[in-house]
């Protein structure tokens, strides 16, 4: 049996209709079980801002986002086994943490969280994740995370 030694990547540049404006992939995926993706925010398809200083429509709005690039990259939320989170205002973690739970099922991913300056006045989250393609996180047999 041969195994593939060759990495390829494809980068997925059409996820949401304003992302072809900028210089970047919105996800990248491997001939491995791997998709990292960039950076998302709470933005429309139209790449406007939505709901400026409202983290819990921000976060909700975020995920969405995040769905879309993993679901066109061949992965699902369910397969996000790492994310970095960052939060222009560490008071909304609290906010961050539980609207999380109406996206993500336990047990949860490995999850870095960040305070950042955003760059885009009134943005006050931005999610990266590195998921994986056609496998969810699950426990293991006694019951723990694996």
């Amino acid at each position: 049996m041969s195994v593939a030694r060759d990495l390829y990547c494809y980068g997925d540049r059409e996820a949401h209709p304003w992302s072809s404006t900028v210089a970047y992939s919105e996800s990248v995926t491997t001939n491995g079980p791997l998709i990292f993706t960039a950076g998302q925010g709470p933005f429309d398809d139209q790449g406007d801002l939505i709901a400026p200083g409202d983290p819990a429509a921000q976060i909700r709005a975020t995920y969405a986002n995040l769905r879309t690039v993993l679901e066109r990259a061949g992965g699902s939320l369910d397969g996000i086994v790492s994310q970095t989170v960052y939060l222009q205002r560490p008071e909304d973690l609290p906010v961050f943490v539980e609207v999380r739970q109406e996206f993500l099922k336990d047990p949860q991913p490995a999850v870095t969280t960040v305070r950042a300056d955003l760059l885009v006045p009134g943005m006050l989250i931005e999610l990266t994740a590195v998921a994986t393609r056609g496998v969810g996180r699950t426990t293991g047999p006694t019951g723990g995370s694996k």
